[in-house]
């Protein structure tokens, strides 16, 4: 996953490649013929100033991406913001040019449907578990905040799918609610892999739970930190029994050692 990828402003000309949503090869490509952007209402009023300066011009985009994988040509909507930039003119030589300077349009993406998927989902997680990371990645641009509190959402169901209880009896004999906290250390008593897991888990809550309040400032890197983990504990949960499998077929039907 690269973060610089989506913080930072992109321009018509930059090139830039997303992993593809549908088939996940890095083969994601903006269609320049199908980008669109229009002036935002305050900017258009703006104009009508005689203070006005260029670089105080704000923007919208919509715009295709196509995937260039002949096998899969997905078609994937992207929309968000713009704003004007006074770049510096550089020299032959790379040199900072200090008397030349140049406005020139940039671009954030806020939304991408099919949504782009920030880390692989192994094929075996159970989907209870992959929904709401896949909701997550709907609106990481948008809410990292909200991103964020998915993840943490993923993370209950992933408990309940390794039979961790969610509620227990009080001392009046009514069932209430276990807090995650709660759920989180009696994991690393019912499954070995989910204690050794136990720090990560703790901190995708954490950062689930700062994600819930207002008053937190959840940032995208943030959100990419939530997303590591999370990659992590799923392919030590799901993928390395997949793979295991995988080579005891392979070692089975050769009836020895592989050659690589």
């Amino acid at each position: 996953m690269d973060r610089q990828l989506f913080k930072k402003p992109f321009t018509l000309d930059s090139g830039i490649t997303y992993s593809c949503p549908t088939c996940g090869k890095l083969s994601l490509q903006l269609d320049k013929d199908k980008f669109h952007s229009s002036e935002t209402s305050s900017t258009r009023k703006m104009l009508q100033e005689d203070y006005w300066e260029d670089d105080w011009r704000t923007s919208v985009y919509t715009a295709i991406l196509v995937c260039r994988n002949t096998a899969c040509e997905e078609h994937v909507i992207s929309s968000g913001t713009g704003f004007i930039s006074e770049e510096p003119v550089f020299t032959s030589d790379d040199r900072y040019t200090y008397t030349s300077s140049e406005y020139v349009c940039l671009f954030e993406a806020k939304f991408f449907q099919p949504a782009l998927h920030f880390f692989d989902i192994p094929s075996n997680c159970p989907e209870d578990i992959k929904n709401p990371l896949l909701e997550a990645f709907s609106i990481t641009l948008l809410s990292p905040s909200s991103a964020a509190n998915k993840v943490r959402v993923a993370i209950e169901h992933l408990l309940t799918n390794f039979r961790i209880p969610k509620t227990t009896s009080n001392k009046q004999k009514k069932r209430v609610r276990l807090t995650l906290d709660t759920r989180i250390t009696k994991a690393k008593d019912k499954n070995i892999v989910l204690g050794k897991l136990e720090d990560i888990l703790y901190a995708i809550k954490w950062l689930g739970n700062a994600g819930s309040h207002s008053s937190s400032e959840i940032t995208l890197d943030d959100v990419f930190d939530a997303y590591e983990l999370m990659h992590h504990v799923l392919i030590e949960l799901y993928q390395p029994k997949n793979r295991l499998n995988k080579l005891a077929k392979a070692i089975r039907k050769r009836k020895g050692p592989l050659r690589k």
